[in-house]
């Protein structure tokens, strides 16, 4: 088990698990910002782990899955949404 990096922001993580199928290491940068190259790799490792353990195929060798990955690393996209709209709505008050 690694210890995951904190997330960017909790926008940038919803945009990212529904406008990317698969996630490269720009995105996973993007997701987790300043992270070196080596925790990528163990980031994509766990993912990748986790997709096998669902039974789910890569598409692509320098790529995870989305969905696998935040599985993965304890990213609850329900748990995350509810939180980006709470924010949205809170920005609206204001």
């Amino acid at each position: 088990m690694m210890n995951i990096p904190q997330i960017s922001s909790v926008e940038i993580a919803v945009k990212l698990y529904y406008e990317r199928l698969s996630l490269f290491n720009k995105d996973i940068k993007e997701l987790f910002p300043g992270i070196g190259t080596n925790t990528v790799q163990e980031l994509k490792k766990c993912a990748r782990d986790k997709a096998d353990e669902m039974g789910k195929m890569q598409y692509n060798s320098r790529s995870v899955l989305t969905e696998c990955a935040y599985l993965a690393w304890g990213l609850d996209i329900d748990s995350l949404e509810r939180r980006l709209n709470k924010i949205r709505k809170y920005q609206e008050i204001k």
